[in-house]
């Protein structure tokens, strides 16, 4: 959900402004995917393919400290100590970019370090993920437009 990801930054930047932590808190919780690409030594024809089927190539993109509310806080702890008044939009896209995630039926490990699962039930790039994409593309137009 990556592109959802963005484009809900992007929007949620051109309604309240603060464009880059709105942006970067959306989308920051995914850089766990280019560390699992580099450590796996993903071939870059099969990135797309690999997020999509997991399991079929035995990863996990999404760790259990970045895409956390234990990742959360650390994050957005040192957002504070570099912009404390960043901290609160970071956290929000942050938080919305884990609710979104939860859709996805890859495992999540919210409250790690406890071991406790979360699976969503929508397949990754599913044609409802795309729809969202493309609505919330569309919303965002809009709101640039008007």
């Amino acid at each position: 959900m990556i592109f959802l990801h963005l484009l809900l930054g992007i929007l949620l930047g051109k309604i309240f402004g603060n464009y880059l932590f709105f942006i970067i808190g959306s989308v920051f919780p995914d850089i766990d995917h280019l560390y699992i690409l580099i450590k796996n030594k993903v071939p870059i024809k099969k990135v797309i393919d690999s997020i999509k089927f997991e399991e079929k190539y035995k990863l996990r993109y999404k760790t259990a400290l970045f895409h956390s509310l234990l990742g959360l806080s650390i994050f957005s702890s040192i957002i504070l100590l570099i912009n404390w008044k960043g901290t609160l939009i970071f956290a929000t896209a942050y938080f919305l970019h884990l609710l979104i995630d939860w859709l996805d039926i890859d495992e999540k490990y919210y409250l790690y370090p406890f071991k406790i699962k979360f699976k969503g039930i929508l397949p990754i790039w599913s044609k409802a993920e795309q729809i969202l994409t493309l609505a919330i593309l569309i919303i965002l137009l809009i709101t640039i437009i008007l």
